[in-house]
């Protein structure tokens, strides 16, 4: 099935740059965005019209929840708690969400809300970075929906909470994370509704499909055949298969990153699981020898002292 894999990327790769494909797609779709973007600029200004020095810190605030210094300290964290399943997974629907968002911004090119007359607040350096990409999806509201989503997923599955309460305040938790995040985006002046719509549209189909396919992904990182090798072509072949955008964006690099980090622990994982594997039955080995000496000691002990209680019968006996 690896074969079979990469072989359809590759036909694809073949097919899109002989017909042209982004480019069809984007004169469709680009149009109707755009004029979304356009007509939804008055429901910005009516927002921004109650802007405050609180609201403009705490929504840029709360897009550093998904954002590149969120993923480097959260992803490793979660390695060194432990979570290694967690972990893998997590880092893989990243990518997974940064690939495909990503590839959508750069086919349908859609502009951003146009400043001025919209006031947009950048308020980190990744920020501004993030203003020169397109606008539909919004990565933040896409990232959010899936980060959430399988986190309160993986969550109740591995507590076994059968408590409604429990679920319920989980999933509105989630749920009130991601409006704060969409309405957050509006109010910077970095999206507009049309944006946000399909960053929710597209996250819950990327998280309704990853939370399908999840475990025998990871089955395959952890148990599987030629894991190194495949992700290094699967890796070459989607820098090729990505779209190229009506104009430059940084969009090509975040991907590129991401999949570089992707890839890093595949091949530590692949490399390291052997001798983790090793060293553990060595050390079940080394506990049943133990085992086996202090059974035999205790053996041994036993029969010593009947030994003695004999005798001590047969002396007490002849007396």
């Amino acid at each position: 099935w690896q074969g079979l894999a990469l072989s359809g990327i590759f036909s694809w790769i073949v097919i899109t740059c002989y017909f042209d494909v982004t480019k069809k797609i984007r004169s469709l779709l680009q149009p109707w965005v755009s004029h979304h973007v356009v007509s939804g600029t008055y429901i910005i200004l009516k927002i921004q019209k109650h802007q405050h020095k609180f609201l403009d810190a705490l929504f840029s605030g709360l897009s550093c929840i998904v954002s590149v210094p969120f993923y480097t300290a959260f992803l490793p964290l979660l390695f060194w708690s432990g979570h290694g399943k967690l972990a893998r997974q997590m880092t893989l629907l990243m990518a997974l969400c940064d690939y495909l968002g990503n590839c959508i911004k750069d086919v349908v090119s859609a502009p951003r809300p146009n400043c001025p007359p919209v006031r947009r607040i950048t308020a980190t350096k990744d920020e501004e970075e993030n203003a020169l990409e397109y606008g539909l999806p919004s990565s933040h509201t896409l990232n959010t929906v899936c980060l959430s989503g399988f986190l309160v997923c993986y969550v109740l599955s591995y507590t076994q909470s059968e408590d409604a309460f429990v679920k319920l305040g989980a999933v509105t938790l989630a749920c009130l994370l991601v409006g704060f995040i969409g309405f957050g985006r509006i109010y910077l002046g970095m999206h507009s509704l049309i944006d946000i719509i399909g960053g929710l549209v597209f996250g819950f189909m990327i998280l309704a499909i990853w939370l399908s396919v999840h475990e025998y992904v990871d089955a395959f990182i952890v148990s599987g055949q030629n894991v190194t090798s495949f992700w290094a072509a699967l890796s070459f072949l989607l820098l090729f298969a990505y779209p190229t955008p009506e104009f430059p964006t940084p969009s090509f690099e975040y991907h590129t990153a991401f999949d570089g980090v992707v890839f890093g622990i595949e091949c530590i994982f692949d490399e390291l699981l052997p001798l983790k594997l090793s060293s553990n039955i060595e050390c079940i080995q080394m506990k049943n020898i133990g085992m086996k000496k202090h059974e035999i000691g205790i053996r041994e002990n036993l029969d010593a002292w009947l030994s003695f209680k004999r005798r001590k019968l047969t002396v007490s006996g002849a007396d």
